[in-house]
């Protein structure tokens, strides 16, 4: 049974306040830690990579989960939207000047572990369901 698009679409929104969540919740947390003890610039940006990571797994689970359809394109437009998404937050709040290579390079990363994430999921033997 094909997914209509608003299926499609209800899926990539699920995912993606998934991931938002999951970033706000750990970057608070990462706040927390910083506002304790003394870390270096070095660790924050490994914890700031480590947290988008998690933040697009979470998400693509969610959007395609196990057995799921379209997981490759489902998981790279998901992880794009996260991305573009961030660096927009970013750049608005005052973190840097926009940077069109910087962008795009952020925007392909992500992608690039979108798209692995959804394949992966899709290609995984869908749970069964106990009723």
């Amino acid at each position: 049974m094909a997914r209509s698009r608003t299926q499609t679409l209800l899926s990539l929104l699920k995912g993606l306040a998934g991931a938002i969540l999951l970033t706000l919740l750990l970057m608070a947390a990462m706040a927390a830690f910083a506002a304790m003890g003394r870390i270096s610039d070095s660790l924050l940006m490994a914890l700031n990579q480590l947290m988008k990571l998690a933040a697009i797994l979470l998400g693509v689970t969610l959007a395609v989960g196990r057995g799921g359809r379209r997981g490759f394109l489902t998981g790279m437009t998901l992880a794009m939207l996260y991305m573009a998404l961030g660096y927009g937050c970013y750049s608005a709040l005052g973190g840097s000047a926009f940077s069109t290579p910087e962008f795009l390079g952020e925007v392909m990363i992500g992608a690039a572990i979108g798209a692995t994430a959804g394949a992966v999921l899709s290609n995984l033997p869908a749970r069964r369901r106990t009723a």
